[in-house]
C-alpha cells in the first residue's frame, strides 16, 4: 500500500518536494513506517543529521490527531511527521 508523508522542519532534508512516498505491506503500522524512514535515512547517508528522527518524531493523520505506533495505516493515507524540537 502507498503512504505519503508530509515533511516539516529537519525532516525536509529527505526530499526537496516536502512529501515522501512509501510502499508498505498491507496492515502496516506507524512502527513499520518508522523502520522504512530509518532505512531511507541510512540510504541517503543522513544518519548524522537525522538518525534519531524516526525514533523521536510524532506522526499525525489528516485530522491533525497524533497517532501511536500501533495505528494501522490505510492505503493512500497522507500523514505528517512532526520532528522533535530542541529547547524551550
Amino acid at each position: 500500500m502507498k503512504i505519503q508523508l508530509k515533511l516539516y522542519g529537519s525532516s525536509e532534508l529527505l526530499s526537496g518536494k516536502g512529501v515522501l512516498s512509501f510502499n508498505l505491506p498491507k496492515n502496516s503500522k506507524i512502527k513499520n513506517l518508522r523502520s522504512s524512514l530509518m532505512n531511507l535515512i541510512v540510504k541517503k547517508k543522513l544518519k548524522n543529521n537525522l538518525g534519531s528522527l524516526p525514533e523521536l518524531a510524532a506522526f499525525s493523520n489528516m485530522k491533525d490527531e497524533i497517532v501511536s505506533d500501533n495505528y494501522r495505516l490505510k492505503n493512500k493515507e497522507l500523514l505528517s511527521i512532526i520532528p522533535p524540537i530542541a529547547g524551550g
